[in-house]
Formats: structure tokens, C-alpha cells, sequence
């Protein structure tokens, strides 16, 4: 499978972080919670090959997902049409310095380069639970029971205002809990049918 596009990550998919959240974005500057998905991009630089580099003395979080790999274009679609715009799916963890807020774009912090560790495409099947190990220990888990959109239901509200094009990657939402781990470490994601998403946690030189 070959990822020849855009990736796309959703923040505030999880339901509990929401719930979390909720008195926040009744105060100022939100004033009301989103009422769309909150899209980001990750540039192609940010894919690791094993290793996730930080800043010395840094701590990242590392948000365990799954990306789904568009296979058709997608302009609004049904959810019940979106399932069948996904090529494959894997494993992947999303690494980002910690922000106090989501009201600035999170853009030097959420895109550094080897910040996107992959695992390999197979079937477009969807997690069940997934599992990050920090140095062969579980830090986290999570199920896909969380997301406050679905799969299907977040690319059919994403293609209502943007075009999701075959060889796109799509991450269908954080956990807000996610364990934040510093140089020194070998990161894990795991899930049942899938492979894994491996990268050992370095310090830039």
C-alpha cells in the first residue's frame, strides 16, 4: 500500500477528553465546544523509520491510534458510503510536546520530523483495543468505543468540507490520556490482527 498523500490526524475525538473538557470550552476564547471535526496535517518529514528524536530533556506524548489509508477520493459521503473510500489500516503513534490548550494551532509542536511512527498497511479492518508498551511494559490503553466519531462517521463529516483523496492517510483520534514518555525508550503499539508500531525514543544531537 502506498501513502502518496496528505495525513490528516482529528484532535478531541475522544469522548472523554471532551467530557473532560467541557467546562473549558464554555469559557473564553472557545465559548462553545467544536461542532466539526478539528483537523490537522502532518507533513511526509514527520515519518519515523524507527526512531522518534526529541528536544534534550524533553518529555512527548505518545497517542497510540490507528490511520486508515484512503483508497478513493471522498466528497461527501454517507457514513454509510465512507468505510468502502478505506484501502488499508494500521497502527500508528502520533508523538506531540504537550500544549496547555487547543486554542493555537499546536503546529511546531505536534510536527516535528520523526514525529509519526507507522506500522505496517493490512486490511481495512478497524482496532478493537490498543495497547502502547513502553519498554515491553503496557503504559496505556484504549478502545476505538471511545471516539466521539466513529470511523465512518468522521470521514463522512470531514468530506462535507474537505476532499479526502486516494493515497491520503486519515488517524481517526487521540487519546487524551496518553502517557508521555522522554528520550531512552523503545515505544510499542500493539492490537489484535495488527502489526506493530515500533520506534525507539532518542535525543536530538
Amino acid at each position: 500500500m502506498i501513502c502518496n498523500g496528505h495525513i490528516y490526524g482529528v484532535i478531541l475525538n475522544d469522548s472523554r477528553e471532551l467530557a473532560r473538557l467541557a467546562p473549558a470550552f464554555q469559557e473564553k476564547p472557545y465559548l462553545a465546544p467544536p461542532v466539526a471535526p478539528v483537523v490537522y496535517m502532518k507533513p511526509a518529514s514527520t515519518m519515523s523509520h524507527g526512531t522518534v528524536r526529541l528536544k534534550p530533556g524533553e518529555q512527548a506524548v505518545a497517542a497510540a491510534t490507528l490511520a486508515l489509508l484512503i483508497a478513493r477520493d471522498a466528497t461527501g459521503v454517507s457514513p454509510d458510503q465512507a468505510m468502502a473510500c478505506i484501502g488499508a489500516a494500521a497502527l500508528a503513534i502520533d508523538i506531540t510536546y504537550p500544549q496547555a490548550d487547543y486554542y493555537r494551532p499546536a503546529v511546531a509542536q505536534r510536527n516535528a520530523d520523526t514525529f509519526l511512527v507507522m506500522g505496517d498497511w493490512g486490511s481495512p479492518a478497524l482496532a478493537d483495543r490498543i495497547t502502547t508498551m513502553i519498554d515491553g511494559q503496557a503504559a496505556h490503553n484504549w478502545s476505538l468505543d471511545r471516539l466521539a466519531r466513529s470511523p465512518d462517521r468522521l470521514i463522512a463529516d470531514i468530506s462535507a468540507f474537505l476532499t479526502l483523496r486516494a493515497g491520503d492517510v486519515l488517524l481517526v483520534g487521540l487519546p487524551g490520556d496518553a502517557p508521555q514518555v522522554g528520550a531512552g525508550v523503545t515505544l510499542r503499539a500493539e492490537a489484535a490482527g495488527f502489526a506493530p508500531a515500533v520506534a525507539r525514543v532518542e535525543e536530538t544531537t
